[in-house]
């Protein structure tokens, strides 16, 4: 992941960071518009049952159409969007969350670990109050007991789950000194202060750096490591060892033929 090794790469290159601002686009557009689209149709969702029902069925389709935009997107969309490396972060996030507990938050850019977990969370539980909502007003599964009891338990444990996600977001903008409700409406979170002093023209900046002369074996750890608890791809394996193939035996000498004495070899 390396969150603000991206950034600093960004704001090295100018393609993405505003030096004014000290900021860098994370969040596109289409995914902006998902994300409180969804949260507005939830809403909607959440206050209609048994009293508006035409109005809670168009809003439990659209949150169905939404959810399959996402999955779309979360493989073509931007770097920030894809479900690429979801798994990494899914298993660092214990150790986040221990993290946060102690005041530790760590910086990211994207999605942090515990943020990963939350998104899995309600996408799984999204789905299944959605697929059951249908189910309820189907011809076939009209008045099923479980599909009922799912459908319910599911839309209850997504408005716990909306609370904890407010009042994450709200710690986490606390902690970090940043504006996360800002960030999804604008798009742009604030860079790393290491990477906006490494991006600093100075004397040495057209020097080749040292890691590029002493190559990646050896160069040495940048700051963008300490940043992110997980790693950007998995360690690589070393080659196994081929053994060496034994040299050929020397070929064994023949006696001279006729033919060869008459051509002279052998003498």
């Amino acid at each position: 992941m390396r969150d603000a090794g991206q950034a600093q790469r960004s704001v090295v290159s100018g393609t993405q960071a505003s030096s004014r601002s000290g900021t860098v686009a994370i969040w596109d557009l289409p995914l902006r518009v998902w994300h409180w689209a969804l949260a507005a149709f939830v809403l909607v969702a959440c206050v209609t049952p048994n009293t508006f029902d035409r109005l809670h069925r168009l809003a439990g389709y659209a949150v169905i159409g939404l959810l399959a935009f996402r999955l779309i997107w979360g493989m073509i969309g931007s770097r920030h969007s894809l479900f690429a490396r979801i798994s990494l972060k899914l298993r660092a996030a214990p150790r986040y969350i221990l993290g946060i507990s102690r005041g530790d938050t760590g910086r990211y850019l994207g999605l942090n670990p515990a943020g990963a977990a939350m998104l899995v969370a309600m996408l799984a539980l999204l789905t299944v109050s959605t697929v059951t909502g249908v189910m309820q007003v189907s011809v076939r599964f009209f008045g099923v007991g479980w599909i009922e009891q799912a459908h319910s338990l599911s839309s209850n444990a997504i408005i716990a789950l909306i609370a904890v996600h407010l009042l994450g977001t709200l710690w986490m903008s606390v902690l970090q000194r940043e504006n996360l409700a800002r960030a999804m409406l604008t798009g742009r979170k604030r860079v790393p202060e290491r990477a906006q002093r490494s991006a600093q023209p100075g004397p040495s900046a057209s020097r080749p750096s040292v890691a590029a002369k002493i190559g990646p074996e050896t160069a040495p750890v940048t700051a963008e490591e300490n940043v992110s608890v997980v790693p950007d791809f998995p360690p690589l394996r070393a080659a196994p060892a081929v053994a060496a193939k034994p040299p050929a035996p020397a070929p064994m000498p023949r006696s001279a033929g006729v033919h060869d004495k008459r051509l002279g070899v052998g003498r």
